[in-house]
């Protein structure tokens, strides 16, 4: 028998009082490491430039991108910390940012895959980053960094289990 009640807003859970997890804390040395690269392109560009610009012309493009450099190499150390997930029973919660602050929330009845991925320096210290494929476009992926292999691994498998339930009773309703 097809409802249609009306929803009333206090009834409505609020996903800001979710318990939301940390990132593991190696996934600090990833975001050290990304910004050690970043300023030291940053300073052997602005060393190539040095030497290669005249003298009063200096000032006006060294400086400016010696501190753009600083900006991009500082700012991932600053907002790691703010990266946390959650998953609850039928939807995966991730949110960032420093300065603007966002929470994407992806039910897994979007979900359409969920993918593994490791870089050289996270796979030698057992880091993973879960990403997940969602059937709307691609600014509603999740990629949630900084997970242990294991951990990144049984997400994974939970994930595609949920996934497969989902699909068996939205099957089973029709």
């Amino acid at each position: 028998m097809f409802e249609n009640n009306t929803v009333e807003i206090d009834h409505i859970p609020q996903y800001q009082e979710i318990e939301f997890s940390n990132l593991n804390n190696n996934y600090k040395k990833i975001v050290v490491l990304n910004s050690l690269i970043t300023l030291l392109l940053g300073v052997g560009i602005c060393a190539v430039l040095f030497f290669l610009i005249d003298e009063m012309e200096k000032l006006y493009v060294i400086i400016p991108l010696f501190l753009i450099s600083v900006l991009l190499a500082v700012f991932p150390l600053l907002s790691y910390k703010k990266k946390k997930y959650a998953f609850r029973k039928h939807d995966v919660l991730f949110k960032k940012g420093l300065i603007f602050k966002a929470t994407h929330i992806s039910p897994y009845i979007r979900l359409q895959h969920v993918v593994i991925k490791q870089g050289w320096y996270a796979k030698k210290i057992g880091l993973a980053t879960l990403v997940m494929y969602t059937a709307a476009n691609n600014f509603s992926d999740i990629s949630i960094p900084g997970l242990t292999l294991e951990d990144a691994e049984r997400w994974k498998s939970y994930l595609m289990n949920r996934i497969q339930e989902l699909n068996d009773e939205s099957e089973e309703q029709l």
